[in-house]
């Protein structure tokens, strides 16, 4: 799902890096004040985790490629906030380092793999800040899990499509037909995912998950 260099016109890219750099810039400030000293290793944890499941990944269209997101999980585990920071250090290694998406792309890749799911995933939040998270949680986690991976993907095909970079022959249609179908399937497991590792980091670090909301496990839900 990274867009590599190249692909974007320059209108395109400077405004996702407008949009993104704003969102980056909110989540800086909110974290600054509630982010809590046991959050900060599993930040660190997350972060190596995510980082490794997204270098496995194959081509679809040139420019984009498949892979698990990540969004998603770290928006359930730490809040919207610091999941787009944590995204978004990603990312911007992986462009700097590895040249997995184009720098130019960054403000792109930061909306569609951390600001979008990263919202979806606190959406869910909410419903393992419960004493007994059961199936709605379940539930919910999947299927929106799925939908942070879709529309990721009909986002990267779209930004693709306004710089006219789609491939000769292949209509806007064909390209989200083409791209949602692949990633339905990616976000199955993104959801099956999350689930597994919400639940086991809730069983053995519940605290640094839920932070301040320990003492009331209605009080955060972002």
């Amino acid at each position: 799902m990274h867009i590599a260099s190249g692909f974007l016109s320059p209108p395109v890219w400077a405004a996702s890096a407008a949009v993104s750099g704003t969102a980056l810039a909110a989540s800086l400030a909110l974290a600054r004040r509630r982010l809590d000293d046991r959050r900060i290793p599993l930040m660190g944890v997350m972060g190596a985790f995510i980082f490794a499941a997204q270098m496995v990944n194959f081509p679809i269209l040139p420019g984009t490629s498949g892979h698990l997101g990540g969004g998603f999980l770290l928006g359930i585990l730490l809040g919207a906030p610091t999941g787009v920071i944590v995204m978004a250090s990603i990312l911007v290694v992986q462009a700097l380092v590895f040249q997995d998406g184009g720098v130019e792309a960054l403000g792109a890749n930061i909306f569609i793999m951390g600001v979008v799911p990263c919202l979806l995933g606190a959406a869910a939040r909410g419903l393992w800040l419960r004493p007994k998270p059961g199936l709605a949680a379940y539930a919910v986690t999947l299927a929106a899990g799925i939908l942070a991976i879709v529309a990721g993907a009909s986002l990267a095909i779209l930004c693709l499509w306004w710089s006219d970079a789609l491939p000769r022959g292949i209509s806007l249609a064909h390209a989200l037909a083409l791209m949602g179908g692949i990633h339905a399937a990616i976000g199955i497991v993104e959801g099956a995912v999350s689930v597994a590792v919400v639940r086991f980091v809730l069983a053995v670090r519940r605290e640094a998950v839920l932070g301040p909301a320990c003492a009331d496990p209605y009080k955060e839900a972002a």
